[in-house]
């Protein structure tokens, strides 16, 4: 006997469903973080990352439709949000370099997205991807002292299909 999978049209309670993990990460993560718990915050928005970026790869993979377009829209949001907030945790804790590393993921995943078939794909991460940018070229103002993360900001904007102004 063989076994189908049926795909079920997507519901606004499915994708807060989905989101559910990391919405509790998040705010565990941001109580963690605000108490100076940096440890905790650091696992709370790993966890938070790892599920929203988990998501967002099943989603774009689906056919697009309206419902699948608005999870895309809250997966792409859900992971700057965990992503930025893990930089920031990093940056608190002295450690430019996984700042540095989390920032370019999180960038690097966008402009992935940036490839996506789907033109509503590519406009939605657009937003998001500007953002991401800018918290790199921000990161890169304020690490100055650490000219090997420039340089690796520096290639990840260099390698980027929608070419930027590269930092100095």
């Amino acid at each position: 006997m063989t076994q189908t999978t049926r795909h079920t049209p997507l519901t606004s309670n499915a994708i807060d469903d989905a989101l559910a993990p990391w919405q509790s990460a998040i705010y565990q993560g941001n109580l963690a973080f605000e108490s100076g718990e940096l440890i905790t915050a650091r696992d709370h928005y790993t966890v938070a990352s790892s599920c929203a970026e988990t998501l967002l790869a099943q989603f774009s993979n689906f056919p697009i439709n309206h419902s699948v377009t608005r999870s895309l829209e809250h997966c792409i949001a859900a992971f700057v949000v965990a992503t930025l907030n893990l930089a920031d945790t990093f940056k608190v804790m002295q450690k430019p370099d996984k700042a540095c590393t989390w920032l370019c993921h999180a960038h690097q995943r966008l402009s992935a997205l940036l490839n996506h078939p789907e033109q509503q794909v590519r406009i939605l991460v657009l937003h998001h991807h500007h953002k991401t940018y800018y918290e790199l070229v921000k990161f890169a103002s304020m690490a100055s002292a650490f000219p090997t993360l420039i340089n690796r900001i520096n290639q990840l904007l260099a390698d980027h299909p929608h070419k930027t102004q590269l930092l100095h």
